[in-house]
């Protein structure tokens, strides 16, 4: 069991005796402690994406920038043309993201199956949290009128549907990676006791709670440790002050650009909510950033099996 799952218990348990204290912690504020340790972690663990794949050449770093604020642009328009599909696309790469950069040290040789693995552990965990929250998921999302519009043209019914299936399916993959394909048994041990965290979790905490702390504890901060080591590793001498420091343009940057657009939101300068910008904000990063994660990822194991 990793560290980051032992400090996402031990703050799981602190969060319970909260709610024994408190009886109960207002929606709002869930929300101000969520998208406070969203923009101070979240965010961050995505700053790095313009140099954690090296560009020496300033021709591959003009590439690297048409490529990343392309997909961004492209995500916007999509988004403003059809908000169902940008949402579906936005489920479909948070799912592969987040199924990726937790699977990727299994090193599966089987490159559809490991993509299709990527895709049912992420859509498992979403389904998760939404499954044992339907309820509190539908009244967050009737708060605002373009939230409430957009979750019409999805059939509740079918989230259950999906959670049963995606949750079978993944039992049915781990079995085949010990069985066929020569993963270790105490790898796949592990994964379904993360999987087993996860639906304790989000049976015993609100949506927001449970989806945070996976991504910030389960998510972001793997990741950072991630890209934290890979820099020590090139240079002995890179220290944690250094990489706060790394970190710290885009991530400062970033943050002024969501508040900024969120208090637009709230001044009604644009015609969406401020729940559903933050949604299409996230939405337009997320594709870019989880193509450079995977590029990442795919160096870190590949240098490790050298």
């Amino acid at each position: 069991m990793s560290i980051f799952l032992y400090i996402f218990i031990v703050i799981a348990f602190v969060i319970s005796n909260l709610f024994q204290l408190f009886t109960t912690i207002s929606i709002e504020a869930q929300i101000i402690t969520a998208t406070f340790f969203i923009l101070l972690v979240g965010v961050p663990h995505g700053s790095l994406d313009h140099i954690l794949i090296p560009r020496h050449s300033l021709n591959s770093k003009i590439k690297f920038y048409i490529f990343y604020l392309g997909l961004i642009v492209l995500n916007l328009l999509i988004w403003h043309y059809n908000q169902v599909l940008g949402l579906t696309i936005f489920l479909l790469i948070s799912s592969y993201h987040f199924g990726e950069t937790q699977l990727f040290h299994l090193n599966l040789k089987k490159r559809l199956l490991t993509h299709f693995t990527y895709l049912i552990w992420g859509s498992s965990v979403l389904f998760t949290f939404i499954f044992y929250n339907i309820a509190e998921f539908v009244d967050l999302s009737h708060v605002y009128a373009d939230t409430q519009n957009l979750l019409t043209h999805f059939d509740l019914d079918s989230l259950v549907y999906l959670f049963y299936f995606t949750n079978g399916l993944i039992g049915v993959l781990f079995l085949s990676f010990v069985l066929f394909f020569g993963v270790k048994p105490r790898l796949v041990i592990s994964e379904v006791f993360f999987l087993i965290v996860m639906h304790l979790s989000s049976f015993l905490f609100p949506l927001i709670i449970c989806f945070t702390l996976f991504f910030i504890v389960l998510h972001s901060l793997p990741s950072l440790s991630n890209q934290y080591n890979h820099f020590k590793s090139t240079n002995d001498k890179f220290s944690l002050k250094k990489f706060i420091l790394l970190m710290a343009p885009y991530s400062s940057v970033s943050v002024f650009f969501i508040v900024f657009i969120c208090f637009c939101s709230h001044m009604n300068y644009i015609n969406y909510s401020i729940p559903l910008i933050s949604i299409v904000l996230i939405s337009v990063i997320t594709l870019p950033h989880s193509f450079i994660i995977l590029k990442f990822n795919n160096s870190l194991t590949s240098s490790k099996s050298q």
